[in-house]
């Protein structure tokens, strides 16, 4: 199973407790390059959207963008299993909250046109049911876009990312964050359970077509497109 498995609760508990300072440790991380990247994802990827999922949305940081580019925009539906998260999200006009966890989408079929996922699918229980119920719930025309931190193939940036998880991102957010920002750390464990990135694309390909990737950083974060399987 490609997935945190048993890990999964665990994982949820962390951001459960990172949830009062979710999107500060973020942007602390990252360097601030993480709401770039969303905002240039939602500029490449979405085509006149009109009922898009926000697939583990947290505090909104990617709703956020995606109504201020599209503000006429019919339905962003924010889901995440954290309603912590949730209650945190900015009131927003044509914007709704749903609790659930991603292998389990409460929606009928052929409901999205786009589903985004930001930071998020790393932390599915079982990856590849997440991506069937995506693939579930888009229209025949629909595209999934995620945006993610990558596990490159290549050894040495592999071990890189590792560095950079283990040692400067828990250091560099202590600094400026104190005790809290060290819970960083245990984005390192989401990594362990991740597929490589040829790995993770073969899974991707399995419920999609025309998969395409973007690797950012040296692979560090990867963009993924993917359209609907019709099969």
């Amino acid at each position: 199973m490609t997935g945190l498995g048993e890990e999964w609760s665990n994982i949820i508990t962390t951001l459960s407790k990172l949830s009062s300072y979710y999107r500060e440790l973020n942007n602390t991380i990252s360097f601030g390059v993480d709401m770039k990247i969303r905002r240039e994802a939602v500029e490449k990827f979405l085509e006149a959207p009109k009922v898009v999922m926000d697939l583990g949305s947290g505090d909104g940081c990617l709703t956020e963008v995606v109504v201020d580019r599209f503000p006429h925009i019919d339905l962003v539906l924010m889901l995440d299993v954290l309603p912590e998260m949730l209650r945190k999200a900015s009131k927003i006009p044509n914007v709704e909250r749903v609790q659930a966890v991603f292998e389990y989408l409460p929606f009928r079929h052929s409901v999205f046109d786009h589903v985004l996922a930001s930071f998020s699918l790393r932390d599915a229980l079982n990856l590849e049911k997440a991506l069937n119920e995506v693939n579930r719930v888009l229209v025949d025309s629909g595209k999934l876009v995620v945006i993610d931190l990558g596990k490159p193939d290549n050894y040495l940036k592999r071990f890189l990312t590792n560095f950079y998880w283990t040692v400067i991102a828990p250091i560099y957010a202590f600094i400026r964050l104190g005790f809290k920002g060290l819970i960083s750390i245990k984005i390192r464990k989401t990594l362990e359970f991740y597929p490589t990135t040829r790995r993770l694309l073969k899974v991707y390909e399995k419920y999609f077509r025309q998969v395409k990737l973007i690797e950012k950083f040296i692979g560090f974060i990867i963009v993924i497109e993917a359209s609907k399987s019709l099969i």
